[in-house]
C-alpha cells in the first residue's frame, strides 16, 4: 500500500466550520489553522486538506481524525462514537458524498507552499471516522469530518486538540491551533420606552462583552445582533452568547415619527444563561 506521504503528497492544514450552512456551502469559524471557539449544542465540520501534487497516486490509504483534550493534558484518541469529542450522525454532511469546490476550505498552498492547487472533490464522512481515498495527482483535496461537541467539558472551557492519520495511526498532520468548547447560553428581554412602562417595536439590540467594570462599559467588536419583534418587542440574542459570560446591550431605533417616539433603554450589563 502506497500512502500519501510516501508517494510525496503534503498535508496542508485544518480549519474548523460551524455546521448549519445546508448543502453547498459551509460556515467557517476562523482562518485555517487558526483556533476557534464554538458552543456544546453546535456540530463542528473539521475539514482537511491534503496535496497530491509531485506523487504517483496514494492506493487505498485510509484517514482517521484524532483528538484529545490540551486542558486535561489528555491522550490523542480516534474520533468515535462515544467520548468528549465524538463523531455526528446528524449534520449537514452526508457520508460518502462529495465535498464539492463550493464547500471545500480553500486550503491549497496553506503548508505545501510548492504544491498543487487544483481542486479535487473531497469525501464528507457522518457517523464514522475512516475515509479510504485515493489523492490524485496535482491536485488538492478536502476531506471533512461531523463531530459532535455535546461531551465536551464545556463548562470549564476547555481547549481541545485534533490531528489526522494514515493506514496503521501513522500522523500526516496537526491542527496548529485549538478549539475551545464553550457553554451555549442566551439573553432574552423586551425592548422599552425609556421608562420602561411599554414595549418598544424593532428595535436593534447589539451586545457587546462587558469590562465588568464600575459603571461597565462595552469593549471589543460585537459578538451578536439582532431587531426585536416588530410586534411585542421580544428578542432573544443567541448565536455567540456564552452561558456566564456578561454582557452590555445596546438599543436603537430610527425613528421619523413626529414627535419621535422614546427610543429604547436597557441594562448596561446582564449575564448570560444556559440556552
Amino acid at each position: 500500500m502506497t500512502e500519501l506521504i510516501a508517494a510525496g503528497g503534503c498535508y496542508n492544514s485544518m480549519r474548523y466550520g460551524r455546521d448549519g450552512a445546508g448543502a453547498g456551502a459551509r460556515d467557517w469559524v476562523a482562518a485555517h489553522n487558526t483556533a476557534a471557539t464554538m458552543h456544546h449544542q453546535e456540530v463542528l465540520i473539521l475539514a482537511v486538506s491534503l496535496d497530491g501534487d509531485d506523487m504517483n497516486n496514494a492506493t487505498s490509504a485510509t484517514f482517521k481524525i484524532q483528538w484529545r483534550n490540551k486542558t486535561d493534558a489528555g491522550s490523542w484518541t480516534d474520533l468515535a462514537a462515544t467520548g468528549e469529542i465524538k463523531w455526528s450522525s446528524s449534520s449537514d454532511l452526508t457520508d460518502g458524498a462529495t465535498v464539492v469546490a463550493a464547500e471545500d476550505s480553500g486550503g491549497a498552498v496553506v503548508n505545501c507552499l510548492t504544491k498543487a492547487t487544483v481542486h479535487e472533490d473531497g469525501v464528507e464522512t457522518e457517523g464514522k471516522n475512516g475515509i479510504t481515498k485515493t489523492v490524485t495527482q496535482d491536485k488538492f483535496i478536502d476531506l471533512q469530518w461531523a463531530i459532535d461537541l455535546s461531551g465536551a467539558d464545556h463548562a470549564n472551557a476547555d481547549e481541545y486538540e485534533f490531528r489526522i492519520t494514515e493506514s496503521g495511526g501513522t500522523v500526516i498532520g496537526t491542527m496548529l491551533d485549538v478549539l475551545t468548547v464553550v457553554t451555549a447560553g442566551k439573553i432574552d428581554g423586551t425592548t422599552k420606552d425609556a421608562d420602561r412602562t411599554s414595549a418598544v417595536v424593532s428595535v436593534q439590540v447589539t451586545a457587546f462583552l462587558s469590562d465588568e467594570g464600575t459603571p461597565p462599559k462595552p469593549i471589543g467588536e460585537p459578538v451578536a445582533q439582532l431587531v426585536s419583534s416588530g410586534s411585542d418587542g421580544t428578542y432573544s440574542l443567541l448565536e455567540g452568547i456564552v452561558s456566564g459570560s456578561k454582557y452590555f446591550l445596546a438599543f436603537y431605533k430610527n425613528s421619523t415619527a413626529s414627535p419621535p417616539v422614546h427610543l429604547s433603554d436597557g441594562t448596561p450589563e446582564v449575564t448570560a444563561v444556559d440556552r
